[in-house]
């Protein structure tokens, strides 16, 4: 694509202009790019995105992040850039694009309410991320679009999650996301760190880093801005003084002829007298106004700020020129409407050069001005600027006044820093506004669980180990005992997978003896049971068993749940059929009572026990379901285990587009720990079978920077995952060398879980042995046959004895070993366990397993002499399926074997209807023939097809020639396609 290249008076940054050239014609050609600019404050990186992007032919729709009080509104860069394509379409482009999509209300008020009543009251965040999504595409349907989202570090955490889901979605559109991102303020826990590490393994990302300009550079940069070549020792001492800052070198040459041979003495030489000299030069009402707009904290309309600045001498009707007079200047900006900084640090150095009283006083004018605006006002500002004002009690009502729309958002990063605030304000505030003991348990306790959900577990348990500090234990030990039972899990969690703490649980189970029938009481034994179970800790069922008796003491419908769940965990393989049923009353019992992350835990459970019944396809539809509901009730990470969960069964049953979707959904979530682990360890699955093998590595070594390797309940999975992966890589040997220990060497008896490995290990030691016995190296053949015999040998029962997933998957893991340990072995009877294994296969609706095994039935039957109809068939079969569900590397084999054994892949496909005389005449079992014809079958392959003789076949053959007057099966073929010369 030509043009897409920044002004000729933009300096530098050669390399950065062509990798965004290239990244933006990429997407003019359907390649999706998203890419993120990296530097420090006024390095250029906002400059070099609005350079690349000046095309005409590009539609750019730009969102500011904004950092205010530690805090920001969910989804405001997404709304600024939403609104800045409302501000540039007309009314047909904008009823076209928004058609459907009257829950965006809530972020863009202008577009109007869907006549149900307020717009917030539509916010869905499991819909929102689909809605941004779609709109965005059908603006990039019309022409090339351009997202930036600048000040990327301010991005609140639900926005990042839209971004996630955008490009976690990259196939084909003419997309591009931009996103400018300082190198500062990322301290250690900032959520950019795990979002960029989530995005790094991302297909369509990428990034970039601007350095400091070089002399060179920095004098080009003085000529476009002068008009004159610099003299080298200005450009020299620019250099110097801007350490090659692109921002600096503007501010610092501003006003200067360009034949200068030096700065003036009164060019400021550290950053803050930089950022401040062109500041000075305007006017003092655009000095104070300006001054007022920092204060404001983020894009600000000129309404407010003329109420605001009322009170400080400046009159509404020099409001307008000020700010133009500041925005001649390059001091401030006009985005959509709202007034902000050019470059944000001034709005930093100009505020911090503020006085204690002048801060306080322009806050609490801002707490006037906007709470006298509702249009304006929102929770998480006034929080802020009472907070700043010094008012203590409105900052903690606004507080939990701003928490409670984050809940209501589903934003519960937002929600956590809300509630945290309030927490830490409690001894400043009024018994009035605050209330009582009883009040700050409450509020310390849901601070707890919003971390929780959050992934602040950290943070969790000093909340919750405050709120014991209140509670007189031995007064009151049902109270106490809920608060341990929560900082048990806290602690569980914040330094999950490792093995859990159970000293808080225990004291919770000794602190109700008195209490045999409490509700509390129940939920100790659960949570202990829970623990217990997921770490393979004796006593499991004896606790489970125990909390279930206590809780229908109790009456409580939530303990019931709650101990009903620990029941169905401990029973999902043992005894399926008593776990789904308990896993499903305790799912409903803990809807019914608003406990969601009870519920989430039941469905995990209640998968389980499905995955063990069997069919998957009921564990798969029933769990993407609990998925749903449990991101949409605002449950926490663990309800991505569930889109892991479906996502596996979906990958085995060969729906692989809706694998893809829902996984799409997690992995913009970026869930940490062990759930965020699994989604990443079914992401890498499917892409090693799609044949993205980087990505798929990716997906793999992320999964294990969340959890550790030998994690026992992911560790089956784990170790089939790396085997494909390793296999994939051309690794086979050490995939078995790697997971041979983790077969071997177990903590405790292998499960029905650990079976499900062993296919997959035989097929790596088959590959390895076949890949050795090509190369003629006898020892390494036979050391992968010694390491599957070991294997399979010292398993302590008979493999699949506990029937996973019912007879029919039973049944072909048993056909998929046999006929791997046949390959390994190089046996004679290949062809028939191959066979066998293909039919159990598609029995058990297996469609990636099944197109294996005919692929492999057809290779064994081709080494073995010609390959029979039969074989072909089931090669073709194979191919079909391959290409549908886009497994490259396993459609390449087929080919390449079909190539050798002269095999036609071409589907069989009906004659189309045409107006000609010679097709309309045959019948309707001639013109099937045909479709075989035109396929290039044989005789011999109709026949077996079509289930008649070779013979009838031969008379259909000769009737087709006849009626339609060609001579050959080539000419009738050539005839069905319409390809004949002058047809």
């Amino acid at each position: 694509m030509g043009g897409l290249r920044a002004d000729h008076r933009f300096a530098g940054r050669a390399v950065e202009q062509e990798l965004l050239g290239d990244v933006l014609r990429d997407a003019v050609g359907g390649i999706p790019r998203a890419i993120v600019i990296h530097g420090e404050a006024g390095i250029g990186k906002s400059r070099l995105a609005r350079e690349m992007c000046r095309d005409p032919r590009l539609t750019v729709l730009w969102g500011s992040c904004v950092h205010f009080g530690g805090a920001s509104v969910p989804f405001a860069p997404i709304s600024g850039a939403l609104q800045d394509w409302l501000s540039q379409a007309d009314a047909d482009e904008r009823e076209r694009i928004l058609a459907a999509t009257d829950r965006l209300t809530a972020l863009l008020p202008s577009i109007g309410t869907n006549g149900s009543g307020d717009a917030a009251d539509g916010i869905d965040s499991t819909r929102l991320p689909m809605l941004v999504d779609l709109v965005l595409n059908r603006i990039a349907d019309q022409r090339p679009t351009v997202v930036v989202i600048d000040d990327l570090q301010w991005a609140d955490v639900a926005s990042l999650d839209v971004l996630s889901y955008l490009i976690a979605g990259f196939r084909v559109q003419r997309l591009v996301l931009i996103a400018t991102c300082r190198t500062e303020e990322r301290g250690e826990g900032h959520p950019l760190h795990s979002w960029l590490a989530d995005m790094r393994r991302m297909p369509y990302f990428g990034e970039t880093s601007l350095q400091p300009l070089d002399l060179g550079a920095v004098s080009n940069q003085i000529e476009g801005l002068l008009g004159h070549t610099p003299d080298i020792e200005l450009a020299t001492e620019v250099l110097a003084r801007s350490d090659g800052n692109p921002y600096l070198v503007e501010l610092m040459v501003r006003g200067l002829s360009g034949a200068e041979r030096s700065l003036p003495p009164t060019v400021p030489a550290a950053l803050g007298e930089a950022l401040l000299a062109t500041w000075h030069g305007l006017s003092e009402r655009a000095r104070l106004l300006t001054r007022v707009l920092a204060v404001g904290g983020r894009p600000t309309s000129s309404a407010v700020l003329s109420q605001v600045a009322s009170g400080h001498g400046i009159d509404a009707n020099q409001i307008t020129p000020s700010l133009s007079e500041a925005q001649d200047r390059g001091v401030v900006r006009n985005d959509s409407g709202s007034w902000w900084f050019r470059h944000p640090l001034l709005a930093e150095v100009l505020y911090d050069g503020l006085s204690p009283d002048q801060s306080i006083e322009l806050h609490s004018d801002y707490v006037r001005v906007l709470e006298s605006r509702p249009a304006e006002l929102t929770a998480a500002d006034l929080a802020v600027h009472n907070e700043r004002a010094g008012n203590i009690d409105a900052t903690f009502r606004w507080s939990l006044v701003a928490a409670d729309q984050a809940a209501q958002l589903r934003a519960p990063s937002e929600e956590a820093i809300q509630l945290r605030r309030a927490c830490a304000l409690w001894e400043s505030a009024s018994p009035a506004i605050r209330g009582g003991r009883d009040d700050r348990i409450r509020l310390l306790r849901r601070t707890s669980t919003i971390c929780l959900r959050a992934s602040l577990a950290d943070a969790a348990v000093p909340l919750l180990t405050e709120a014991l500090s209140l509670v007189d234990k031995t007064r009151e030990p049902l109270l106490a005992c809920d608060l341990l039972v929560a900082r048990s899990d806290a602690r569980w969690s914040s330094t999950a997978p490792g093995m859990p703490d159970l000293a808080d649980v225990r004291e919770a189970i000794e602190l109700t003896t008195d209490f045999p029938a409490s509700a509390e009481r129940a939920v100790a034994f659960a949570e202990l049971s829970e623990s217990e179970t997921l770490h393979g800790l004796p006593d499991d069922v004896l606790h489970a068993e125990e909390a279930v008796r206590i809780a229908h003491r109790s009456g409580s419908a939530q303990a019931i749940g709650r101990a009903l769940g620990a029941l169905a965990a401990v029973s999902d393989s043992r005894a399926p059929l008593e776990s789904l049923a308990g896993a499903e009353v305790a799912e409903q019992l803990a809807r019914s009572c608003g406990d969601i992350d009870t519920a989430t835990n039941a469905a995990i459970f209640r998968f389980n026990a499905l995955h063990t019944i069997g069919p998957r396809s009921d564990a798969a539809e029933v769990t993407r379901a609990s998925y749903v509901e449990a991101v949409s009730a605002g449950a926490g990470v663990w309800a991505y285990f569930l889109a892991f969960q479906a996502a596996g069964e979906l990958i085995e049953l060969g729906r692989w587009d809706e694998c893809h979707d829902l996984l799409r959904s997690a992995l913009a979530a970026r869930a940490a720990d062990i759930p965020g682990a699994g989604v990443r360890l079914a992401a890498s699955l499917l892409a090693v079978r799609s044949g993205r093998t980087e990505e798929a590595r990716q997906h793999f070594d992320r999964a294990l920077e969340l959890i550790s390797d030998d994690f026992n309940p992911l560790r089956p999975y784990i170790t089939r995952v790396g085997i494909e992966l390793m296999t994939a890589e051309g690794k086979a040997a050490d995939s078995v060398a790697w997971a041979r220990p983790r077969l071997t060497v177990l903590d405790q008896a292998p499960e029905g879980w650990d079976d499900e490995v062993l296919p997959g290990f035989a097929q790596a030691a088959a590959d390895a042995a076949c890949a050795a016995r090509d190369r003629g190296e006898v020892a390494a053949v036979a050391a992968a046959a010694d390491a599957l015999d070991s294997v399979i040998d010292g398993w302590p029962r008979a493999p699949f004895a506990d029937a996973m997933g019912g007879v029919d998957v039973q049944a072909m893991n048993e056909a998929l070993l046999a006929a791997e340990i046949g390959r390994c072995r190089n046996t004679l009877d290949q062809a028939d366990l191959w066979r066998r294994a293909a039919d159990a296969c598609g029995v058990a609706g297996s469609r990636w397993d099944q197109a294996v095994a005919q692929w492999r039935c057809a290779e064994a039957e081709l080494t073995s002499g010609p390959t029979s109809a039969q074989a072909r068939g089931l090669l073709r079969q194979a191919h079909e399926c391959a290409v549908e569900l886009g497994a490259e590397p396993l459609r390449r084999e087929i080919e390449s074997l079909a190539r050798r054994a002269k095999v036609d892949l071409s589907p069989v496909e009906d004659v189309p209807s045409v107006d000609d005389s010679r097709l309309a005449a045959l019948t309707g079992r001639e013109r099937e023939v045909l479709t075989f014809l035109v396929a290039g079958r044989s005789n011999s392959e109709i026949a077996k097809d079509l289930f008649i003789s070779d013979k009838t076949v031969s008379v259909h053959v000769s009737n087709i020639l006849r009626k339609t007057g060609t001579t050959t099966r080539v000419a009738a073929a050539a005839l069905a396609e319409r390809r004949l010369p002058g047809q």
